[in-house]
């Protein structure tokens, strides 16, 4: 019997590259990780720029209370954090986890990502009734 070759159903990808996922995760892939533990940086504070509708992840220092701690996964190399609120504060409505390059800043210290346009909310609805 002849072997065949087991067709991947996910690929690899070294390029540093965030993920968003409904349950309000960010998730790092291996080489986003190895950039952020490279620089020494277990912690960081969430950047939004609306008008250009783009993320960061910027170094920052535990005590800073806008801080959100980084989880590195020893074994696959990726890395996490729980960031429901924020998530939710730039309106994003992806119902799957969505991939997006970044790009590391190293004179800023920060991992930047652009987001697609189509997963987020373009309004938000404000409540008047209590005025």
């Amino acid at each position: 019997m002849a072997y065949e070759v087991f067709q991947r159903l996910t690929t690899r990808i070294d390029n540093p590259t965030l993920s968003i996922v409904p349950d309000g995760r960010i998730t790092l892939n291996a080489g986003a990780s190895r950039v952020l533990s490279g620089a020494g940086i277990k912690t960081v504070e969430l950047l939004w720029d609306k008008s250009r509708l783009r993320i960061a992840l910027k170094a920052s220092t535990k005590g800073n209370k806008n801080a959100y701690a980084v989880s590195f996964n020893g074994g696959n190399g990726s890395a996490s954090l729980r960031a429901k609120s924020f998530v939710s504060h730039i309106g994003w409505i992806a119902p799957r986890r969505v991939r997006l390059p970044a790009v590391w800043d190293e004179k800023s210290k920060m991992l930047e990502a652009s987001l697609p346009r189509q997963y987020i909310r373009s309004q938000r609805i404000v409540d008047t009734t209590g005025l």
